[in-house]
């Protein structure tokens, strides 16, 4: 994993130097906790959101200097960056197992096209699938999304309640490592995986070599120690997460290393607007990347700060001003003058801006999760997280796709799972990541094609329907050159001369 360009770890690392610079106020070379505490200005509990107010020197002492040396150590400053804007650590990995086992029989899409009940999706229900769906379309843009399907994530706080007590048992995820939990870490793997009694190949069916790797001594049974291999035994996947501005790779996720046992890739991976999907035996993985940016953080931005404060229209904030618009404001102003001139100017408070940030965009979060719906996925395509018209017409033979016993129906052991990990920087470690973030999250829609095409494609889903065409059947015919019912952007730019 990367943040602009660098390791991720090094992002850490810069801001727990910063911490050890700021709390050696007379620069003689050794961090004290009382030059943090006899600070008037307070720097370096502004920009680590310390508490001293009304705090006792010996309690604020007990609280932070945790091994009672009287030094800000390099642990303690980690620890204090960590908590900084509920920043967390520089990496850590969460699971989820809100949906384990249920998502097939509690899958919206199956139970709103099982009209009647029985857990079967039979031909009539398959053949109305594309007008159930569509029935749920609230604006009327012809096209489905997650949210217009989940009425949880419309308000219904009951619904909200009861399907978000999430991180229980048999969590989706585990961190390997030394400092793993590797008593939870057994634990989990045999209520999930070996208590079954079937053997080591048949409990790991979808990668048999790892267990084969893990039993050492090849008696089909795996010991503590062995268990412990984890780390050491190659991984069937590896995949790159690079945040922020892009390096030698670009933002995003991608595929570095995939085991031949598990597929292959050009067979199995699909690029989608937010990562990529593996489309395992009988399982579907997906690992999108979420990144929050500095522009996506509330409060003014720096120009509106300028903008605010700046009475005179000279380009630069002085103290009075500052102080006669805003008295909260005007205690900033020694934070924001990061060269002391008495000045600031807009390079500072952006400055300002990105080191309250910094805490928070030097962390990563691995958040996994079954699949809310197995079903959604499937029909989505392209993974831009909406049924478009196209999709939604296509529905029956997505779904009789999954009819592995031939029988024109769906079965519930038909339905395959789905896990879902999200790898997120800049979400607080005070914030659970919502269902919301796990399920499918509209792609924006990007146009292209001449202006007429663009005019007339609505709901911006890159195709024109005959019902979004303002012109004549015939004219509409003579655009769709592969006679699919659309006009494609591509099909738009070869008849790109403007039309009447």
């Amino acid at each position: 994993m990367t943040i602009d360009g660098g390791p991720f770890r090094a992002a850490r690392q810069v801001l727990v130097d910063e911490a050890l610079k700021l709390a050696d106020g007379d620069h003689d070379g050794r961090a004290t906790w009382n030059e943090v505490y006899s600070d008037p200005k307070r720097v370096f509990v502004q920009r680590f959101d310390l508490t001293t107010n009304g705090m006792a020197r010996k309690e604020f002492m007990r609280i932070n200097d945790t091994n009672q040396n009287g030094l800000v150590d390099r642990d303690e400053a980690r620890r204090l960056v960590a908590r900084a804007k509920y920043a967390g650590a520089a990496f850590s990995v969460e699971g989820s197992s809100e949906y384990r086992r249920s998502n097939p029989r509690q899958s919206i899409v199956r139970t709103m096209l099982d009209a009647n009940d029985d857990d079967l999706l039979d031909e009539s229900e398959l053949v109305a699938a594309e007008a159930r769906l569509l029935a749920r379309d609230a604006n009327d843009d012809q096209i489905v999304t997650w949210s217009e399907l989940d009425d949880s994530l419309a308000g219904d706080a009951q619904a909200m309640t009861t399907r978000t007590n999430a991180y229980l048992n048999q969590p989706a995820a585990l961190a390997l490592g030394d400092r793993a939990d590797w008593d939870g870490i057994i634990y989990t793997l045999s209520e999930q995986y070996l208590a079954s009694g079937g053997t080591l190949d048949e409990s790991f069916s979808l990668a048999p070599s790892l267990a084969r790797a893990l039993d050492d001594d090849g008696d089909g049974q795996l010991t503590y120690d062995e268990i412990r291999r984890l780390n050491v035994v190659e991984p069937q996947l590896v995949v790159a997460a690079n945040f922020g501005k892009p390096g030698d790779q670009a933002a995003g996720v991608s595929l570095v290393r995939l085991s031949t046992e598990v597929g292959v890739a050009d067979e199995i991976m699909l690029h989608t607007p937010r990562g990529i999907v593996l489309a395992l035996d009988g399982y579907r993985l997906q690992i999108v990347l979420d990144d929050r940016a500095p522009a996506d953080a509330g409060g003014l931005t720096p120009e509106e700060q300028l903008a605010m404060f700046d009475k005179n229209k000279d380009g630069y904030l002085e103290k009075d001003e500052v102080k006669d618009a805003s008295p909260d404001a005007a205690r900033m102003f020694d934070q924001w003058d990061a060269n002391g001139d008495g000045k600031i100017y807009l390079d500072e408070l952006t400055a300002y801006r990105r080191s309250q940030q910094a805490p928070q965009l030097s962390a990563i979060r691995a958040v996994a999760g079954d699949d809310p719906d197995v079903l959604f996925p499937l029909l989505d395509a392209n993974q831009d997280g909406r049924l478009t018209t196209r999709e939604l017409r296509a529905a029956r033979e997505s779904l009789l796709a999954l009819d592995s016993d031939g029988d024109g129906r769906l079965a519930l052991d038909e339905l395959p799972g789905g896990l879902t990990l999200l790898l997120a920087r800049g979400l607080p470690s005070n914030m659970s990541p919502q269902r919301s973030r796990l399920a499918a999250m509209p792609a924006p829609a990007a146009g292209s094609g001449p202006e007429w095409f663009a005019r007339m494609d609505a709901n911006r889903d890159q195709e024109v329907s005959l019902d979004e065409f303002p012109g004549s059947a015939e004219k509409f015919r003579s655009l769709d050159l592969d006679g699919d019912g659309f006009v494609s952007a591509s099909e738009a730019q070869a008849k790109s001369t403007p039309l009447p």
